[in-house]
């Protein structure tokens, strides 16, 4: 048995999520048996990256240290949990989630919370019919979020993009996921039967 320890610092490495998944496929390719496996960064947008990765693949985790100095312990994976989800046909429950911010809270936490928010989701066989993104939230369909409602969206989500602040923040070319919506059709949406949830 041995220690796998995986760097993800900026100086080493610019795709942290996609050499975690190597590493990670790597050691289970091979039949590699390690009694513990470290993944190291130094900046918040790879800790995002990497803890969102884990949460999508099931994997049980720890996180120590901060942003700028982080180390996340690997544990164990949920196999049978995630074989079972998959089993299980989507169901979309007529509810609406809608933001208007690109973090739930403030500061990091606000974005981590998000982050790992839209993760569990994700993972989810229970999805809302709609996700209203307004405001500064339509920021989340272009950054690291937005993989996980690709997710989403993919299992039934609308998501819907306020055209209106798309276009004040200037940031159509970078959208990735949903459609950029109007006020009318958001609006019917917000007069129908449906749940409204604010998040």
């Amino acid at each position: 048995m041995r220690e796998a320890r995986i760097d993800v610092r900026n100086e080493v490495c610019q795709d942290p999520a996609n050499k975690v998944k190597g590493v990670l496929d790597q050691l289970k390719e091979q039949n590699i048996q390690v009694t513990k496996i470290e993944i190291v960064g130094d900046c918040e947008k790879a800790l995002a990256e990497v803890e969102n990765f884990l949460i999508n693949q099931g994997y049980i985790f720890e996180t120590s240290g901060n942003e700028s100095e982080f180390s996340i312990v690997v544990k164990s994976k949920e196999e049978k949990k995630i074989e079972e989800l998959e089993e299980k046909p989507i169901e979309i429950i007529q509810k609406a989630f809608f933001l208007k911010d690109d973090k739930m809270g403030d500061g990091d936490l606000g974005r981590r919370l998000l982050d790992g928010f839209f993760a569990e989701l994700s993972r989810s066989y229970k999805v809302p019919r709609y996700i209203i993104l307004s405001n500064r939230a339509v920021f989340l369909a272009q950054n690291d979020i937005a993989k996980s409602l690709q997710i989403l969206e993919r299992k039934g989500v609308e998501i819907l993009l306020c055209k209106t602040c798309v276009d004040h923040f200037m940031i159509e070319s970078k959208i990735i996921v949903g459609k950029i919506s109007n006020a009318l059709e958001i609006a019917e949406v917000f007069m129908s039967d449906i749940s409204i949830i604010s998040l």
